[in-house]
């Protein structure tokens, strides 16, 4: 490699850093506040838009920008244990239990009315809408940008520190107790089978896990210290954040606009 060649692409390595963080993708380009506001505007929509059919749409509308931000095979598989789950429960547990003067049939204690499919249906739905802004919110927006845009708000770097390391710590055990458990694999320990073998095997797992870890936070500790971080001067990013436009500024004022319309008709209109 020539000398012009390497200088080229140290120049270009260096000014990476210098531009902003993108990925070419308009809904995951977004600032992460934003996006946050807009979730957050799906969800309080989601409660109050009446019937099933509102929430509905705003299920549907997580899966659309889902496919549109190119998280789909994450987000979608995700939502859909929520809905198979937690949903499908609340669905029936509300449609059983609820009172309606429209008895379809009886079980027993149990008389399912059309009331109770309705309202089931209803609150089955907006714990989803709610349980899909947080999921995609997540699936869409990486930690340490959500972090770096609430520093740049104003919020200390100590609280942003402990919100990300707390995050990655459940990443980081999900990681260790992965890898200690294919070492004991290695070495003849059954991890697998009915619940009492897999207790018995899970003991021999915590200590190596939270060893790891307590050296982990150490070692984080020290890199810290290393770079100043308690230094009350201004604190410089590796990463900076795009400004935002005034296209996502106005797509935002919109959205909340909705949802105070929604609010609004739920309080006068559809009550």
């Amino acid at each position: 490699m020539s000398t012009a060649t390497a200088h080229e692409l140290d120049q270009e390595f260096i000014n990476s850093f210098r531009s902003p963080a993108t990925t070419g993708n308009p809904v995951r380009d977004l600032n992460p506040i934003s996006f946050a506001i807009i979730m957050l505007a799906c969800a309080v929509a989601a409660v109050a838009l009446p019937g099933p059919a509102g929430p509905a749409a705003i299920c549907l509308l997580f899966v659309v920008l889902s496919l549109a931000a190119g998280v789909g095979k994450t987000f979608l598989p995700a939502y859909g244990k929520l809905f198979a789950v937690v949903g499908l429960i609340l669905f029936v547990l509300r449609a059983a239990f609820l009172p309606g003067e429209h008895v379809l049939f009886t079980a027993g204690p149990l008389s399912i009315s059309s009331e109770g499919i309705a309202q089931g249906l209803g609150f089955a739905l907006v714990v989803m809408a709610l349980c899909g802004a947080m999921t995609l919110f997540f699936t869409v927006t990486p930690m340490k940008n959500l972090m770096l845009a609430l520093e740049l708000r104003g919020v200390t770097p100590r609280a942003t520190y402990v919100i990300l390391a707390s995050f990655q710590a459940i990443t980081d055990l999900g990681k260790n107790t992965k890898v200690v458990m294919d070492a004991q694999k290695s070495r003849g320990i059954e991890t697998e089978g009915g619940i009492a073998r897999r207790v018995t095997a899970f003991a021999p797992i915590l200590a190596p896990v939270f060893l790891a870890a307590m050296s982990q936070t150490e070692e984080r500790a020290l890199a810290l210290d290393a770079r100043a971080f308690n230094s009350r001067s201004q604190h410089s990013h590796l990463v900076s954040l795009r400004p935002v436009a005034a296209a996502e500024t106005t797509l935002v004022c919109a959205v909340v606009a909705a949802a105070v319309l929604s609010i609004a008709g739920a309080v006068f209109i559809w009550n």
